[in-house]
């Protein structure tokens, strides 16, 4: 009698549904060392990735790469030679963008915001 309530209880219990996740790029490291800018990327799955640097004042870009067919990616940018001003870095991977905003100064002083 309990196998049959048992049997019963599953065959009438809501189908369990699989639901799609979009997992976000992970910036495994962004670092800003002697007028270098190293960022690494994990988390990519293979899909198309953008990473731009732009300024933030006229929206000119200074550097875009896109990404396809990687689970990873680094690269390491020259800011020495990018005048004072602040900068956005984004990824963009399908729906998901994370940005951290940089801001140099003539004194040569650079920071870095969370991502968000």
């Amino acid at each position: 009698m309990k196998s049959l309530l048992f049997a019963l209880a599953l065959s009438t219990a809501a189908p369990a549904v699989a639901t799609a996740t979009t997992v976000e790029p992970l910036i495994t490291r962004t670092l800003i060392e002697e007028g270098r800018l190293e960022i690494t990327l994990a988390n990519l799955e293979q899909e198309r990735t953008i990473v731009r640097l732009t300024d933030l004042n006229n929206r000119t870009e200074f550097f875009s790469d896109r990404i396809k067919n990687h689970n990873g990616y680094g690269v390491c940018l020259s800011i020495d030679e990018l005048p004072a001003g602040r900068y956005m870095l984004s990824v963009e991977k399908g729906d998901t963008i994370r940005r951290q905003v940089i801001l140099k100064t003539d004194a040569g002083t650079t920071m870095c915001s969370d991502w968000k």
